[in-house]
């Protein structure tokens, strides 16, 4: 049930990322949707399911950027695996959760694909990356990740309602 509503919405994000989100920017900086719906997915605990729709993610993206097709949906794996790490009984109801791990992932996906930049050969200005377009997503994935959360948490509360016994 979730792919049925996942994937027509990652597309829509990825497509909302590539074009509307591409002319909203804090300096050259903007938000990366599929990754923080993914990862709020990961954070409300449904990790398999969030590997696998941050692969269809990660394609979708490829699809309307500029690196090599399949780079995206490495890296969101790579960091859905690495948020799946964060699980336990303590930080599901903590505040700080989803802000710190979106940090680290917002910081990770776009170190991986500065990497992926780097080994195609293509040079560019570091310091102007780091502080025109690394920095202000990072920022403004920290602004989204709490509604984002919220909203996956909901949805996953309606999708596996707990168990009741009687």
């Amino acid at each position: 049930m979730v792919y049925l509503i996942g994937v027509p919405l990652l597309l829509i994000l990825a497509i909302f990322q590539s074009s509307v989100f591409s002319h909203l920017a804090l300096l050259d900086g903007r938000p990366d949707l599929v990754l923080l719906a993914v990862l709020s997915w990961s954070l409300a605990g449904r990790h398999n399911e969030a590997m696998l729709l941050g692969l269809i993610g990660g394609l979708f993206l490829d699809l309307f950027s500029g690196l090599p097709f399949g780079s995206h949906a490495i890296i969101l794996v790579f960091v859905i695996y690495f948020a799946a790490s964060f699980e336990g009984r303590f930080w599901e109801a903590h505040l700080l959760l989803p802000l710190s791990v979106s940090l680290i992932a917002s910081l990770l996906f776009h170190g991986l694909e500065i990497g992926t930049i780097l080994i195609m050969g293509r040079s560019f200005d570091f310091t102007y990356v780091l502080t025109r377009v690394v920095l202000p997503s990072t920022f403004l994935n920290l602004v989204l990740v709490l509604p984002a959360s919220q909203f996956a948490e909901g949805l996953r509360a309606r999708l596996y309602p707990p168990e009741v016994e009687i």
